[in-house]
């Protein structure tokens, strides 16, 4: 009896909010969540909450870089909701339209049902599921900080995103033919010096990729493997061929189709995913496969949690080009995000 009256009086709550205006998260102003390994509470907007209501879980570091929690408190605050799935021990966070899918145990999650590889796998810990914060706001396009001297989390979204907005969902593209080249995004525009070139096997980099594309009016190539990956191919805790490849220094996948004239290219933006940390091999048999002497070379990459890491080796094969800082982006980053790291570059496109 006691359980129906509290369902009554939540149904009743919520309506009386409704009407009032009032919602659970900040989507009138700011949201701005404040986790600190080993505390309980976090503040949103300035109050305290409880993380793990009535059963004190804190925030964990697991391999001194990644942090871990009971997030379903996290995620509602952020205007989502959070399911969990017994059968497949997968959690199931959803915010707008896009869709998380996290199990315990595994390093492959799925957002909006693409495959992405996480640094640090869900865990069950003293029987709470502990999941990566910073993969899950960064999917669902929120800003994350981390203090390593407090360390603490920060997870912000301004007013104008804060409430999540019907999108659509990503869809894979046409492959390229063999004979693939560059071509202008636009037919009436003259010849444009700057080429986005991206490889990527689940279409997380080719949406950034083409944003940046797009936002500057440049030509984009993407870097076809003659041999397709399969899901087999990217299964992360098998011996898959891409950790073959990444685990063989000498390993170059051949890449289907040439760039035309890549002579007239003054800057190339490199995109690809961060596989073991680092840039996959196929990126290499590209750099290898044409004179980059006197080009800029801008890398940006996108991955689960894991940073965009040393670009040294790419830069070993490149004699003569000018390579700048890259910069990391989530699969689902948007197109205002990306150009306003484009946008800081300063550059004369």
């Amino acid at each position: 009896m006691k359980k129906i009256l509290a369902v009554i009086l939540s149904v009743i709550l919520s309506v009386i909010l409704s009407l009032a205006g009032i919602t659970a998260c900040a989507a009138d102003g700011d949201l701005t969540i404040t986790l600190q390994i080993g505390n309980p509470v976090m503040t949103v907007n300035g109050a305290d909450r409880e993380i793990d209501p009535g059963r004190g879980t804190v925030p964990v570091l697991v391999n001194d870089a990644r942090t871990l929690l009971p997030v379903r408190a996290v995620v509602e605050e952020m205007g989502g909701t959070v399911e969990w799935e017994d059968a497949a021990n997968t959690a199931v966070l959803t915010y707008g339209n896009d869709v998380i899918r996290l199990t315990i145990d595994s390093a492959t999650a799925y957002l909006n049902d693409v495959a992405q590889t996480l640094d640090v796998a869900p865990a069950l810990i003293n029987d709470r599921t502990m999941l990566p914060i910073r993969f899950i706001a960064e999917s669902f396009k929120f800003d994350v900080e981390w203090d390593d001297e407090t360390q603490t989390v920060t997870v912000t979204k301004a007013a104008e995103a804060a409430e999540p907005t019907a999108t659509p969902a990503p869809t894979a593209t046409p492959a390229a033919t063999a004979e693939q080249t560059a071509a202008p995004t636009d037919n009436d525009r003259q010849e444009s010096k700057t080429l986005v070139a991206y490889f990527s096997a689940t279409n997380n980099t080719e949406g950034v990729a083409k944003h940046i594309a797009e936002g500057i009016g440049a030509d984009i190539y993407e870097i076809l493997p003659e041999v397709p990956y399969t899901d087999a191919d990217l299964d992360y805790n098998s011996d898959c061929r891409a950790n073959r490849e990444q685990n063989d220094d000498s390993a170059r996948p051949a890449i289907s189709g040439t760039v035309e004239n890549m002579d007239r290219y003054d800057t190339i933006f490199l995109g690809y995913p961060i596989w073991w940390g680092n840039a996959p091999k196929i990126i290499f048999t590209f750099l290898e496969s044409y004179d980059f002497s006197g080009k800029t070379i801008i890398p940006f990459c996108t991955s689960g949690s894991s940073p965009i890491g040393s670009t040294t080796a790419m830069q070993n094969v490149t004699q003569g080009a000018n390579w700048l800082d890259g910069q990391r982006f989530s699969g689902g980053a948007s197109s205002d995000t990306v150009m306003d790291w484009v946008n800081g570059l300063d550059l004369e496109l």
